[in-house]
């Protein structure tokens, strides 16, 4: 089913006006960008524990990454949100108490403080029943509240959980509130940290490859899970424009479904991606036609690469062939709740500065998977209307339509 939106022209638009990165690849967005279109490598060896009884014991963990000293009691994946979603904030120029007015936060995350709830279990097992130091940061709206207090936030806070669609997810309720006039700026943040908990959990899925994640070549055996965090400050464009801020994008619509289907298996039929995509495109009152690159879900499994394929050639026909489609996955590994967010700001700097950055470990062509996938090398390309897709056990499935902001 595609959705008919008949959204007035009196809404307000909405602009990306901040960014914040914390990643297996770079924690800054600068030195994050440079090593998308490098093709860098985010994964090695886990080191944090013991991942040897796992199909595969290599993961995209954040590397050199120091907290802040007022987050060194935090649970380190409420560190990586707040380091985040505080350089986001300080990128938008939003500061000043005026600024604040109607200012709001989303977080969105798969586990939350998953090492926290773990470490917790294993000190309290066979003791006298007592509240553990830390249980409060346990509940995954914390670090919302947190921020919000910190930054002085009045508008609207929410915290969401929708499997690897998570980050996306986040960023489409930021921009539905600020056209819905119930906010002028929101911080929308996705983020997860790998642990043995969630490492355990995703391993009994059967998701994971043995070897290197390959998104869409044909000998590709599953993903490889990661951490980190992306904040991305959306804000009504009309005021960013007012105040001189820089834009890095405008978002002019999303969508999101499910499938409806099963809680792990995808639906072959690829009827939830394919009516995602449409609605999206039916938000942004964008044309197929005007799509000039896709940002995959990619994961490298079996069939979701196969589906998200079959899906973008049903959608866009013949041209399908002629979209330069990426996976930024095959760099970083699979982030989590992380993932949809840090993909929309590299989908954002690829619009800005007109480079796609590749889809790495591409060898072997597949049949079933033969759109352009920008394999190996970065390329230059004219990009100013571009699709961001998200999908997630569950069958949770969302989508993102960026266009480049031309001043």
């Amino acid at each position: 089913m595609v959705i008919e939106y008949t959204r007035g022209n009196n809404l307000p638009e909405v602009a990306i006006t901040g960014l914040g990165v914390v990643s297996p690849l770079a924690n800054d967005v600068h030195t994050f960008w440079e090593s998308l279109c490098a093709g860098a490598c985010g994964i090695a060896p886990i080191t944090r524990f013991d991942a040897s009884p796992f199909r595969n014991n290599t993961g995209g963990e954040v590397k050199g990454f120091e907290p802040a000293a007022s987050d060194a009691a935090l649970a380190r994946a409420y560190q990586y949100a707040a380091r985040a979603v505080r350089d986001a904030w300080q990128d938008s120029g939003l500061t000043g108490s005026a600024d604040l007015l109607g200012a709001g936060i989303i977080t969105a995350t798969n586990f939350g403080a998953a090492e926290l709830g773990q470490n917790l279990c294993e000190t309290t097992i066979g003791r006298k029943p007592q509240i553990p130091r830390g249980a409060p940061q346990w509940q995954m709206n914390w670090i919302t509240n947190r921020l919000a207090q910190e930054l002085g936030l009045p508008g609207p806070r929410a915290t969401i959980s929708l499997s690897c669609t998570s980050g996306v997810a986040a960023i489409g309720a930021a921009a539905d509130l600020i056209r819905c006039g119930r906010a002028r700026a929101v911080i929308a943040c996705g983020y997860d940290e790998l642990s043995f908990y969630a490492f355990s959990g995703l391993s009994a899925l059967r998701a994971m490859t043995p070897e290197v994640i390959r998104p869409f070549d044909k000998n590709r055996k599953g993903t490889i899970f990661s951490e980190g965090a992306g904040a991305l400050v959306l804000e009504e464009k009309k005021s960013a424009c007012d105040r001189g801020a820089r834009i890095y994008a405008t978002v002019l619509g999303h969508a999101m479904n499910n499938d409806a289907y099963h809680m792990t298996a995808p639906d072959k039929s690829g009827r939830g991606i394919i009516s995602v995509m449409k609605n999206a495109l039916a938000d942004a009152h964008t044309d197929p036609g005007e799509i000039d690159h896709i940002n995959a879900h990619g994961t490298g499994t079996r069939f979701n690469d196969k589906t998200e394929t079959t899906a973008i050639k049903e959608i866009f026909g013949e041209r399908a062939r002629s979209i330069p489609v990426n996976s930024m996955k095959s760099m970083m590994g699979h982030c989590m709740g992380a993932a949809g967010a840090l993909e929309a700001i590299g989908a954002a700097l690829t619009a800005r500065n007109g480079v796609i950055p590749p889809t790495v470990n591409l060898e072997t062509a597949d049949p079933e998977c033969d759109l352009d996938y920008v394999p190996g090398r970065a390329r230059e390309a004219e990009v100013k209307t571009l699709l961001c897709n998200s999908y997630g056990f569950g069958g949770t499935n969302a989508a993102l339509v960026l266009r480049r902001w031309d001043e």
